[in-house]
């Protein structure tokens, strides 16, 4: 009988190990294994002091279409088609209430419902980066952000998830352009 509270604590520690790493497996899954998908964002939100340091992200594409034959509440999960163009860049192509059988798909929720037309809330909005980075990597994004090429998020798209993989300008990624600048 002694030993029952540490059975139960054993039991909670490898639980919590556990739901960790199924989480991290299944982001670097996405990084690995997604396609790649390259959306045009506009500009940020004002810096936030209390989430840390980050980039807000938005892609451009807020507002989808829904077709004729379904129906879309407030905050539904649906499924986005995104397809490239012949500029690179990925448009959404299609929504639907069940992942499509083919091409790549993505999971968003639905924001505003207005007549036929839906704003969705893409899983991504933050990119994270080093402290010392930052400052620099901040004014290089309000710079470049109404640029007419704009600043382009290359996600990695995996059954449904997305995982923000990099940000660019004219194909270079924003780390590549930050070491430029800070020389």
């Amino acid at each position: 009988m002694k030993t029952l509270p540490f059975i139960i604590f054993g039991i909670t520690v490898v639980a919590q190990w556990a739901a960790s790493l199924s989480q991290i497996w299944t982001h670097e899954k996405v990084l690995t294994n997604g396609t790649l998908v390259k959306l045009k964002c506009t500009a940020p939100d004002p810096y936030d002091p209390l989430r840390g340091r980050f980039l807000a992200v938005r892609p451009e594409e807020s507002q989808v279409q829904i077709p004729a034959n379904v129906e879309v509440a407030r905050g539904a999960d649906v499924f986005l088609t995104l397809t490239p163009g012949a500029d690179g860049l990925s448009k959404v192509t299609s929504l639907g209430l069940t992942p499509p059988a083919s091409g790549t798909y993505l999971k968003v929720r639905t924001g505003w419902i207005h007549e036929k037309s839906a704003t969705i809330e893409w899983p991504f909005d933050r990119y994270y980066l080093n402290e010392k980075l930052a400052p620099e990597a901040d004014k290089w994004f309000a710079e470049n952000i109404r640029n007419a090429k704009g600043i382009t998020a290359e996600i990695r798209v995996l059954d449904g998830r997305a995982v923000l993989a990099d940000l660019s300008l004219d194909g270079r990624s924003f780390r590549d352009l930050l070491k430029d600048r800070q020389k």
